[in-house]
């Protein structure tokens, strides 16, 4: 049992505040509106997600040094900033999955290159299995294995969001703090960052934007048997080796999916290398395509 359902009343009939992000739109999928941005173009497509508490502002320097090659579209899963829930999205890897081939049918890209992150990374593990025609390759970053995340999850997550109903309410009233302590932890002590990306999350939510980590907990622990397995796509992932809250987390897990898993560790990075390390990430991502 989840109690998504509270996430689904609380934002059944909110309205966000005005959308002022250029090249921003919202698009209607059987998972409700989906906030996304597309630089547009003909060149060769990547789809980047952020991982929440994440939103698409704090991907905008990736995607500027991406757009120089490449048509960058970035959306928000339902449940992270502007995109909310509704009763159709469960968290799970499939409805992952066919929300991002959605969407990709919607702006007409026939195939697309992939950088998710963290559990985001599942659903993109997942695409590249059900659709790899599709997926013309797949960059992650602080994706291990199910198994793995799911006993990152029983160490990092606070047990009351584990609790259905009980998790969705005090997420709700916690949303803030919940997503200013995140940053504390999932960046290095030196980083400069902490402070500038906790200001970018709160300032979604403070217009209207949502944090469910909950209910994505909740729907992922259901997936947790899940397989995931004969991934043939190639796969990329790279890992902040400063990383605290995966501290103990075994990023070779991977190879449970994918045999084939490229990994790469950048050693100053934390939760976010491609956010941390734009330009070496970028530069990988060239060399390796």
């Amino acid at each position: 049992m989840t109690g998504n359902f509270v996430d689904n009343i609380r934002f059944l009939f909110k309205s966000p505040l005005k959308d002022n992000l250029e090249n921003t739109i919202f698009l209607d999928t059987d998972y409700g509106k989906i906030r996304c941005f597309d630089t547009g173009g003909n060149k060769p497509v990547i789809i980047n997600v952020p991982d929440g508490p994440n939103v698409i502002e704090h991907q905008n320097h990736l995607i500027k040094e991406l757009s120089n090659e490449y048509r960058v579209v970035c959306f928000e899963y339902p449940g992270i900033g502007l995109s909310y829930p509704n009763f159709k999205f469960d968290y799970s890897f499939k409805a992952g999955a066919n929300l991002l081939i959605q969407i990709m049918d919607t702006l007409k890209v026939p195939e697309a290159i992939l950088l998710f992150s963290c559990s985001n990374g599942f659903y993109a593990t997942k695409a590249a299995s059900d659709y790899p025609e599709r997926i013309k390759q797949v960059f992650l970053s602080q994706t291990p294995s199910v198994k793995a995340m799911q006993k990152w999850t029983e160490k990092s997550i606070p047990k009351v969001l584990k609790v259905p109903v009980i998790g969705q309410i005090s997420n709700a009233i916690m949303a803030k703090k919940i997503s200013s302590i995140w940053y504390k932890y999932a960046l290095p002590k030196e980083s400069p960052l902490r402070d500038k990306y906790s200001k970018i999350a709160q300032k979604s939510l403070s217009n209207g934007g949502c944090f469910c980590l909950s209910s994505l907990v909740q729907g992922l622990k259901k997936d947790r048997n899940t397989l995931l397995t004969n991934i043939e796509v190639p796969t990329t992932m790279v890992w902040g080796a400063k990383d605290f809250t995966h501290r103990n987390t075994d990023k070779n897990s991977i190879k449970d999916h994918i045999h084939n898993c490229k990994i790469v560790e950048f050693k100053n990075s934390g939760h976010f290398p491609e956010l941390e390390n734009t330009k070496k990430f970028v530069g990988l991502i060239k060399s390796t395509l």
